[in-house]
């Protein structure tokens, strides 16, 4: 109601007024009806704004921090209820004029942002767009942090989500615990890394506390298991005036605060300042090996490239003749055609495979011979025009050859693609099969390097549970390879096999299951659990590099030398782990 001129004005009334009294009714029947709505309000227990798409007005709050397109405020006084954040950010297109301590006033449509692409299958940002910005006084003390951590406002540490997002719960899921934080000042106290700091300037923390809880590997990492993905871990990204490198097991020195943000499948605290951690030179294994047997390694080298820098390549080169001890047989996967990236038709790799070995006999290393097979012009999958392989090198100096014509059972050529021409390996690497010879001995490497894992959704992400789009592919290549094995095996059952690479899967997964039901035995468990690793994903420790033999009993040492993923990305040559075995032929009757 409105009182104009003595007379009730109210509308959808029959009333005598003057035309000034009825344009003065019309503009009541405009009033927006969200005013003087909270933050909390806005947000609500929820992952999405219950008032997405309207018009809110009379938004008051705290200016918490800047960003190039925008801020984030917070409300002054908070509702008192964990489930909803009293934060937002504040959209601007342009780099606003507010300063944090700024209280205001805001008006704005209220729009849920999803960052990426829809098959990134990111969570939504509750966002406040086209704003009309009203400064109420400046110089306020910023609000309260939210202290996060295992004695304050205590983390999940089992459950990201159970419930498809349908419940709304902080209490037991991760992705509804850091919902409920979304664009608030938190707080972290103390810290221990989990995962390096990556080229984006991001770290992953743990509190000390939830250690105990966890399968921590000896160096530190967290253990990604089945039935827990640690929704514990704390993505911090630290501004650009972090410079210093960040290996797992540095501890946090000094409080981190900032602004939980969300990005790219992760939630994130955007730290203020600088943040300091402690020092760790993380040392590599040392292995002794006997004197007869025989040493494989699987090494993933990333995109190795012609075009790449000499230090790269001498840094490849010293992990095999220094810390590797120059095995009998390496397997190398992501190796570039000569050109590189460069879209042209070529698919050979000689020069660059070359430059590698060169570099390994400059630094005191054997000359190594060569297997592998050009792939047909982007049909292998990968960087496009990179054409990439797995190579496998072998010392003759130790005896190793590749079998004669005439003794080359079970294979039509030696080397040999399989599924060369089949669906499940379809613009993916073939794996390549060589049988080889040692003191008059034969034995098989299989050289695998499975569909990648690039189209699963993320942890945090808005499908759950998470999709696995390749799962079904690299299952099918598993059986297509199994096979292959088995009919090898038939007519060679005394032949040992030995199947290593980058199988892109989890050790629990269909696809290890398929590869280890007939013949084969993934030597990863002659170690302990959580030992077993071969990279980091945003903080979780998981395995993606194997061994696999056809004989358990010949293995005399299985280790997985954490030569990269420990490291702070400027020491890293590499983002897979090398994985190394050591096996007696003898126990093999040939």
């Amino acid at each position: 109601m409105l009182r104009i001129s003595g007379l009730l004005c109210k509308c959808g009334m029959l009333v005598m007024i003057s035309v000034f009294s009825f344009a003065a009714c019309s503009r009541v029947s405009e009033k927006p009806l969200n005013e003087h709505l909270t933050i909390s309000d806005i947000q609500g227990c929820t992952h999405r704004s219950p008032f997405n798409g309207q018009m809110v007005y009379d938004i008051r709050g705290i200016v918490t921090a800047k960003a190039y397109n925008g801020f984030y405020m917070q409300s002054k006084v908070p509702d008192g209820l964990e489930c909803t954040s009293d934060g937002i950010f504040i959209f601007t297109e342009k780099f606003p004029d507010v300063v944090p301590g700024d209280e205001i006033e805001v008006d704005g449509m209220i729009q849920e942002f999803t960052p990426g692409q829809i098959e990134d299958r990111n969570l939504s940002i509750t966002e406040m767009v086209n704003p009309e910005i009203s400064k109420i006084s400046s110089g306020n003390l910023l609000p309260a942090e939210v202290e996060i951590g295992f004695s304050n406002r205590k983390l999940p540490d089992k459950t990201i989500d159970n419930d498809n997002l349908q419940d709304f719960n902080p209490e037991d899921d991760g992705v509804d615990f850091y919902e409920s934080l979304e664009s608030m000042l938190v707080r972290v106290e103390t810290g221990v890394v989990v995962g390096p700091r990556n080229s984006f300037n991001e770290i992953v923390i743990i509190s000390p506390e939830y250690q105990q809880a966890n399968a921590m590997s000896s160096l530190g990492a967290l253990i990604q298991k089945e039935n827990d993905t640690n929704p514990e871990r704390i993505m911090i990204n630290l501004n650009q005036e972090n410079t210093q490198k960040v290996n797992v097991g540095a501890e946090l020195l000094q409080p981190i605060t900032g602004v939980m943000d969300y990005s790219y499948g992760n939630y994130k605290i955007r730290a203020f300042g600088i943040v300091d951690f402690s020092e760790v030179d993380v040392a590599a294994p040392l292995l002794e090996f006997q004197e007869q047997a025989l040493t494989i390694v699987t090494y993933n080298v990333e995109n190795l490239a012609l075009q790449d820098d000499k230090g790269r390549f001498r840094a490849i080169a010293s992990d095999i003749v220094d810390e590797l001890f120059e095995p009998d047989i390496v397997v190398l996967h992501e190796v570039l055609d000569d050109s590189g990236i460069e879209d042209d038709g070529t698919t050979k790799a000689f020069r660059t495979v070359e430059r590698l070995i060169e570099e390994v006999i400059r630094q005191g290393g054997p000359d190594y011979s060569v297997v592998m097979k050009d792939p047909g012009n982007n049909q292998d999958g990968g960087i496009p025009g990179g054409n990439i392989r797995s190579v496998i090198l072998f010392r003759p100096d130790a005896g190793i050859s590749l079998a004669e014509e005439e003794n080359r059972f079970g294979l039509n050529t030696n080397p040999e693609i399989i599924g060369q021409n089949n669906w499940p390996f379809s613009v993916t690497r073939k794996p390549l099969a060589a049988l080889f010879e040692h003191e008059g001995k034969q034995f098989l490497i299989v050289a695998v390097h499975l569909t990648s894992r690039g189209l699963d959704s993320p942890l945090f992400g808005s499908v759950q549970p998470i999709e696995r789009l390749e799962e079904g592919k690299r299952i099918a290549q598993g059986q297509q390879i199994s096979q292959y094995l088995s009919n090898f095996q038939n007519a060679n059952p005394a032949v040992p096999i030995i199947l290593a690479g980058d199988i892109n899967d989890d050790p629990w997964s269909n696809t290890l299951n398929v590869l280890t039901t007939r013949s084969l035995y993934d030597a990863g468990k002659t170690i302990p659990e959580y030992e077993r690793f071969s990279y980091i994903l945003d903080g979780n420790a998981i395995q993606l590099d194997y061994i696999l033999v056809s004989e358990p009993a010949a293995i005399v040492q299985y280790v997985i030398p954490h030569l990269n993923s420990v490291y702070d990305h400027k020491l890293q040559v590499s983002d897979h782990d090398p994985v190394l075995i050591e096996l007696d032929l003898e126990f093999w009757e040939q």
